[in-house]
């Protein structure tokens, strides 16, 4: 429409005198300019307007995030370095715990604070999970940093889908869906006991790298399924907080476990504990070398070994335990054996338990052999 206006608009001057042709295009210049800066007007109004509302939202924004960041249960300084993301995974976080606080058995008020304890941390041995039937990690004591390298912040809230290895998926899907037994209207606790390959950025020099460039560390876990009965807690009020558990918190599992890593060789502190002896196997595990030790607890001189394989020195009945484990190791390239009995020479057996590593060559990163050690657990 106004492509049409100004051509008549152009004719209607074209067909007067030279004067008012000049009269008539000053005229019409000067009322195109007041209409242009009108719209002009407007659209800087409508801009300033639209200014002030983003600039509202964004205060309004940064005021929740600063409420939902002084509710966390951190301390100042953790919550400065984290951003609007992080706060929302861990608020989310929070809220899981909360939820699944009504599977404790019984109210327990601990006389410190045991999870800032270095004892209690130290005496673990390794760092403490709780999983939720989903996968995500829902809580990770500090000390995960150590074994990991990875801070518990920015694991906590994540899935453990992406801090494991996808060969790994299907054992912690398997896990996550087992069901305890009921028996007597009592649900047995059955323990859980898995080996995971996570994700690692500590080097064997001890430095920590970008998770981009991770390997991937066998951690041994150990624990339990938390299972609630469907009656407690269910759309009550979650304390003085004001958070309601709503119906879902009731049905809510979780895994609660310890993760501990195996030791490489490397790292094992040399003599050995009075109860602990060595071996190294080729690839069909044969032993290639026992240590002098071996005689105390079985009666074999290390000579004896050699050649033969560790298959031979286990009792019948521990053949499931024995070969459970070293599967795991050929596919994994650590593991951990139940217990097992090491027959001895002279007759009779000795209870053993026994962590294997499996080595690679230098060049080309192919399988070499195998370490073992024992501790006898008599």
């Amino acid at each position: 429409m106004g492509g049409a206006a100004g051509g008549w608009r152009l004719r209607l001057v074209l067909a007067q005198s030279p004067s008012v042709r000049v009269g008539l295009l000053v005229r019409w210049g000067r009322q195109r300019r007041v209409e242009g800066e009108t719209v002009r007007e407007n659209t800087e109004k409508r801009k300033e307007k639209s200014r002030d509302a983003a600039r509202f939202r964004r205060s309004r924004e940064t005021e929740i995030f600063t409420d939902l960041s002084d509710a966390l249960p951190l301390s100042p300084a953790a919550v400065a370095h984290l951003d609007k993301a992080s706060i929302m995974r861990l608020a989310i976080c929070y809220l899981k715990v909360r939820s699944l606080i009504h599977m404790v058995p019984e109210q327990v008020t601990p006389k410190a604070d045991i999870m800032n304890d270095p004892l209690v941390m130290s005496a673990m041995e390794g760092f403490l999970l709780v999983l939720s039937a989903d996968g995500d990690m829902v809580f990770l004591s500090e000390n995960v940093h150590e074994y990991l390298g990875l801070n518990q912040l920015d694991m906590m809230g994540h899935s453990i889908y992406e801090f494991s290895h996808p060969c790994d998926h299907d054992e912690i899907k398997e896990i996550l869906s087992e069901k305890s037994v009921v028996n007597g209207g009592q649900r047995a606790v059955i323990p859980r006991s898995s080996f995971l390959r996570m994700k690692c950025t500590l080097t064997s020099k001890g430095r920590n790298v970008n998770l981009k460039s991770a390997s991937y560390k066998v951690i041994h876990y150990t624990g339990h399924m938390e299972e609630s009965d469907g009656e407690d807690g269910a759309g009550s009020s979650s304390g003085d907080s004001g958070v309601v558990a709503g119906p879902r918190a009731c049905s809510q599992n979780c895994l609660v476990a310890i993760g501990e890593p195996i030791p490489h060789p490397s790292n094992i502190e040399i003599p050995l504990d009075k109860q602990t002896f060595l071996s190294k196997h080729s690839l069909d595990m044969r032993f290639t070398y026992a240590d002098d030790k071996i005689g105390e607890f079985l009666g074999y001189a290390p000579g004896d070994l050699v050649g033969k394989s560790m298959y031979e020195f286990h009792h019948a009945m521990d053949s499931e335990v024995v070969e459970k484990g070293f599967k795991c190791l050929f596919s994994k390239g650590q593991c951990q054996t139940g217990r097992f009995r090491f027959l001895a020479r002279s007759g009779g057996y000795v209870w053993v338990v026994t962590q294997a590593t499996l080595l690679y060559a230098a060049k080309g990163n192919k399988p070499q052999s195998v370490v073992c050690v024992h501790f006898v657990i008599r």
